[in-house]
């Protein structure tokens, strides 16, 4: 019975990995295909929308998939407090490593550049903003963070690219747009460091920042596979 139920398990483990894999393969192709005649303007925006429309039936049979991953799981899990222990572990896992949704009380900021005369932008909001952002709100207890509804997570890049701000190395945040940061954690302790009147001293030009605690903050998976290529585990003798 557990071997059969533990090749389920991998079963339905593989098929999240494939999809994700074969999204993978798409982005490549599209971006391989978009490479071949980049002055036509009509045929880029059909291959997005139609790249778009790919991505969400992707996202949707990897949600499918892992709900049934989860109620096969909870099934297993039955009255035994040993696979429930191990099944809890399992889950605090996957909030850590940002692969599953989360909700709970917490802190959603909201920061808006400083527009100039005629609309002009003369600070722009920075990479440095946001990794010192992120860095504070995990200092005060935040257990899931997100930015513009991207998942931050133990791998998560944030750096400056061209015009825009890119994260986990694909995403593009605008920097001279507002922006939008959810965390999901303590919500007293949230605000409190939120409060603390140097948090802010270096953000000069950002004319409008805003934070309201909520009793319930929604932060979506990151929905792509993890790879290590040098990082192996230790083999204790």
């Amino acid at each position: 019975m557990r071997k059969w139920s533990s090749q389920i398990s991998v079963a339905l483990v593989c098929a999240i990995l494939g999809f994700m894999l074969a999204y993978q393969f798409r982005v490549l192709y599209k971006r391989e295909q978009l490479g071949v005649n980049p002055y036509n303007t009509a045929d880029i925006t059909a291959q997005i929308e139609q790249y778009k429309k790919e991505k969400d039936s992707l996202n949707k049979k990897i949600n499918e998939l892992q709900s049934k991953l989860k109620e096969y799981e909870e099934s297993v899990a039955g009255k035994d407090d040993r696979t429930k222990a191990l099944l809890k572990e399992l889950e605090d896992t996957r909030i850590t490593t940002g692969t599953t949704d989360v909700e709970g009380e917490g802190i959603i900021i909201y920061l808006t550049p400083n527009s100039g005369l005629f609309g002009n932008i003369d600070v722009k909001i920075t990479d440095r903003h946001l990794v010192y952002l992120v860095n504070e709100l995990r200092y005060a207890g935040a257990e899931a963070i997100s930015i513009n509804d991207i998942r931050i997570t133990g791998g998560t890049g944030i750096r400056i690219s061209g015009n825009s701000i890119s994260i986990n190395g694909e995403e593009r945040v605008s920097p001279s747009k507002r922006i939008v940061i959810k965390a999901v954690g303590p919500k007293k302790n949230l605000q409190a460091v939120l409060d603390f009147p140097e948090t802010f001293a270096d953000f000069k030009g950002i004319t409008e920042i805003k934070y309201e605690p909520s009793d319930k903050v929604s932060i979506e998976k990151y929905n792509k596979s993890f790879r290590f290529e040098y990082a192996k585990p230790v083999q204790k003798q």
